[in-house]
């Protein structure tokens, strides 16, 4: 859990931004990128440009008579003041913001507008080894289905944690595969057969509704096995973020929030910049923690729900996610 001071200085830097106003800045900053790149290709500007390095060489060097130099910079000190060339010399002394598009390119994008669940890019179900197997973890208060908890509608996908009972497998660390029952079911939905991605950002826009005791849900990356493994973002009793290693290097980092940070029924964007040494946190473009990197293989993207309590009545948590993107840096 973060200390007093650090979610003081959090707090006194503005917190979370609102997700209309993150995305605003981003929706204004994208246009003024397609803007500068308009202007790159004016015919005014290349005379401009053209002219420039023409006036800067000494008329005795440019061959020109003096009426003839005259009227050029007659014409550049004209372009000069034109609007196009001002506002292009204005954005351009912003440029250096143009990064955060600049430095990525989409390598995986699903806005979930097709009105069902993709299955080309989507799997509702855990992987074991490459291999199809329906379970849940045995310390877990849910058992999974497959697909039954998951709907795409209204252009989002939708994971629904309901109170039912059903028998199925959960998996122990300890004993293995058992045989369980359960009062709730829950759903999944990864890109483990479909993509898969080493290092680069990870981004989607999600909402929640929590009820019951022990709800929570997760957008993860993960690997071939059941470690490593990253939460992108849990949401549970606490807000929570972190990278769980394997192998000879069991590094684990991780950090929690107070989950009263994020309402529900509100939707955030999430996103992970993940590096060959560094692992950043952000929501709505908030740093939330940052981590050295413990993780050197691809890995897919992965949502989820579920219970470690029980559920009260007929209620119904939704985990809901917009769409989700994934981008490599550019080199």
């Amino acid at each position: 859990m973060p200390g007093f001071f650090k979610r003081l200085l959090f707090s006194l830097s503005g917190g979370i931004p609102a997700t209309s106003k993150f995305e605003a800045r981003r929706t204004a900053l994208e246009k003024k990128y397609e803007k500068y790149n308009a202007l790159k290709q004016t015919a005014g500007l290349l005379r401009y440009q053209e002219l420039a390095a023409q006036v800067a060489t000494p008329r005795s060097q440019s061959g020109l008579q003096k009426k003839e130099w005259t009227e050029m910079k007659q014409e550049f000190v004209r372009l000069r003041k034109s609007a196009e060339v001002v506002e292009f010399f204005k954005l351009q002394k912003t440029s250096h913001n143009f990064h955060a598009i600049t430095d990525w390119e989409p390598v995986f994008t699903d806005e979930f507008d097709g009105g069902a669940l993709d299955k080309s890019r989507w799997i509702t179900h855990p992987l074991v080894d490459d291999e199809k197997l329906l379970y849940s973890p045995a310390n877990e208060g849910h058992l999974y289905t497959d697909g039954s908890n998951v709907s795409v509608d209204g252009s989002s996908l939708k994971i629904t944690t309901k109170a039912e009972h059903a028998s199925g497998l959960g998996f122990s660390p300890a004993l293995g595969f058992i045989n369980v029952e359960r009062e709730c079911t829950a759903g999944l939905v990864s890109t483990a057969k479909s993509h898969r991605q080493l290092y680069g950002k990870v981004e989607a826009k999600i909402r929640f509704s929590q009820s019951g005791k022990g709800v929570y849900h997760t957008m993860w990356l993960g690997a071939q096995r059941r470690l490593p493994h990253l939460n992108v973002i849990r949401i549970g009793a606490k807000l929570e973020f972190g990278v769980f290693a394997a192998g000879n290097d069991k590094k684990q980092h991780t950090e929690a929030w107070n989950r009263s940070m994020l309402r529900q029924n509100t939707y955030y964007i999430v996103t992970l910049e993940w590096s060959e040494s560094c692992i950043t946190w952000k929501i709505n473009g908030a740093t939330m923690f940052t981590a050295p990197n413990v993780l050197h293989e691809p890995m897919y993207v992965g949502f989820a729900s579920g219970v470690e309590g029980s559920l009260s009545g007929s209620a119904q948590p939704i985990f809901e996610v917009d769409w989700v993107k994934t981008y490599k840096r550019h080199s």
